[in-house]
């Protein structure tokens, strides 16, 4: 599936985007601790919830997932690469071979946050014991996230759904 792009590069392939992507989340993981820890003292310390903080917890959320598309927004845009793509020597570029402007770069995460947060979801519902329509539920969430990461090994060119919808490909670099 390392198929040459119209660049001249190789697609990345699945190992290597999935190791990247895991570098990445405990970054980005520590960056949303680090955004939280910065507004703890408006709510007194006290956990940031609907129950707790009403409407906050919605803005709190919003918060987080701008900085979640700052995170990757920026390092797509100036390299097309993050720390974890850097590490692992693959970069993400446009159809022309350029980083992704912001347009582009802001529907990729949001894809990806969907993906992300329906699979995450159906976690939550999976947890009843026995066989009931949530565990069918749970199932069906995970079926966008694993499909954009299994079409990476059935495009001939090495793209993932979400590569397609937004016109872009991740490469290997040398």
């Amino acid at each position: 599936m390392d198929e040459e792009s119209t660049s001249g590069a190789p697609a990345a392939g699945l190992t290597r985007r999935l190791a990247a992507l895991l570098y990445d989340a405990l970054l980005l993981l520590a960056l949303l601790f680090l955004g939280t820890l910065a507004i703890l003292p408006l709510t007194g310390g006290e956990e940031i919830t609907p129950s707790a903080q009403h409407a906050a917890a919605y803005l709190y959320r919003g918060y987080l997932a701008l900085l979640g598309l700052g995170f990757f927004g920026v390092s797509w845009t100036r390299s097309g690469q993050t720390l974890g793509m850097k590490s692992w020597r693959i970069r993400l570029e446009s159809a022309n071979g350029r980083a992704p402007g912001w347009g582009a770069a802001t529907l990729r995460f949001t894809l990806g946050l969907g993906f992300a947060l329906a699979a995450l979801y159906g976690l939550s519902l999976g947890h009843a014991p026995g066989w009931s329509a949530k565990d069918l539920a749970a199932a069906v969430l995970f079926v966008p996230l694993a499909a954009n990461h299994a079409w990476i090994l059935l495009d001939r060119r090495g793209r993932s759904l979400q590569d397609i919808i937004c016109r872009m490909r991740v490469i290997r670099l040398p």
